[in-house]
């Protein structure tokens, strides 16, 4: 606070200041307000009643407080109300392409090569890495980050899969476990399920067993590159591949068998080891019967890039969207009518992808193919498409 400046003149008492009168919820119960100090005393006007001075400060008081009052109910009324926020309409579901049962067709984008199916479920692998599962109602992917695979086979309750480079995918279906390997430099390209194992192929004359948990070369002296092959035991086999070549596992080792065609051989299948059927470039398909390979014509020139023997009929697949049943080039359980040609029939799928991969779950025939960056899986019954995924 400033000082008081000084002053020659004695000091006078400075009057009292008026004391304002206390609001009326201030007050002690049951006591009258006191009358206003004489200062604050105010001469009426004449002609004008005078009021007690301690009644009009009490309604001077009022007066405010009911200003007060109506200016907060003012407020209130007055306060605009929040303006509600409108509710979303739904938006319309988009149907996809993807047939009933429904699944994420993100999955279907993608180069998808290969399936097997296991006990458990139904497996596809996929160019760039991907594994996918599909359990009977919905398609899912399971992982993401494996390296290229091209190819696969199962057994009761394990996948394998192999890609390029030496690179060796198994997947424990009922533990849902999966390790990776890389068993060679050579690229792999075939592979066949086993009791105990597997065997894969590749180039370069590439074979490999996987027994008792440990990989070992099994073969010697092949330098051809290996396409594919089938399994009947550590002692009998057979590998197709560049060239036209076969060759046949046997007790001493693995025999060259001549199939008088120089084209390159994709896949094989049969049931066992007097009886097979081979497919690969232009349109060919090879019946095997013995030691002897026998061509059957196809009317196709397209490459055939899978095989699968179901029963006594057998399913090839290949560019173009190409799929043909071929009747009688397998002798099951007996010999061959003397006489009988094999039937080809051809089968439309409505696609016009590469097929790269057949085979047969209970009475389905399962196809995958792809085209660029999509894909489809087909399932077939009774020589027709039952259900169809993708974009393919």
């Amino acid at each position: 606070m400033a000082d008081t400046p000084p002053t020659d003149r004695p000091a006078e008492k400075a009057p009292e200041p008026e004391k304002a009168p206390l609001p009326e919820k201030a007050l002690p119960p049951e006591k009258a307000p006191e009358p206003a100090s004489s200062h604050a005393a105010v001469s009426p006007r004449a002609g004008d009643a005078a009021l007690p001075l301690g009644y009009a400060g009490i309604i001077a008081v009022l007066l405010v407080v009911a200003a007060i009052g109506g200016g907060l109910a003012i407020g209130t009324i007055a306060r605009p109300s929040p303006t509600p926020r409108p509710t979303p309409a739904p938006t319309a579901t988009v149907p996809t392409r993807t047939p009933v049962p429904t699944t994420d067709p993100q999955v279907f984008f993608q180069q998808l090569s290969a399936g097997c199916a296991t006990e458990q479920g139904l497996w596809v692998v996929a160019n760039g890495g991907a594994l996918l599962r599909y359990d009977g109602k919905d398609w899912t992917q399971v992982d993401s980050t494996l390296r290229t695979l091209t190819n696969a086979s199962c057994d009761a309750g394990t996948v394998y899969a192999v890609g390029p480079v030496g690179a060796v995918l198994i997947v424990d279906d009922r533990a849902r476990s999966i390790n990776a390997f890389d068993v060679t430099v050579e690229d792999l390209r075939g592979v066949a399920a086993m009791s105990q194992g597997a065997m894969v192929v590749g180039t370069q004359g590439m074979v490999m067993l996987l027994s008792g948990g440990t990989w070992q070369p099994y073969a010697s002296g092949i330098e051809e590159d290996l396409n594919g092959l089938v399994v009947f035991g550590l002692e009998s086999a057979w590998v197709v591949g560049s060239q036209g070549i076969s060759y046949r596992l046997e007790v001493a080792g693995w025999r060259p068998v001549k199939t008088g065609v120089d084209v390159t051989l994709r896949a094989v299948a049969g049931p066992n080891v007097q009886t097979a059927v081979a497919v690969g470039d232009g349109g060919t398909i090879l019946a095997l019967s013995g030691l002897t390979w026998t061509k059957i014509e196809s009317a196709v020139e397209t490459p055939l890039r899978a095989v699968a023997a179901v029963g006594p009929v057998v399913w090839a697949v290949g560019d173009g969207g190409v799929v043909l049943t071929v009747d009688g080039a397998l002798i099951v359980g007996g010999t061959a009518i003397p006489g009988k040609p094999p039937v080809v029939t051809r089968i439309d799928i409505g696609t016009t992808c590469t097929l790269t991969s057949v085979f047969a779950r209970g009475q389905d025939i399962w196809i995958v193919g792809s085209r660029g960056g999509v894909s489809g899986v087909w399932r077939l019954r009774d020589g027709k498409v039952a259900e169809r995924w993708g974009e393919c």
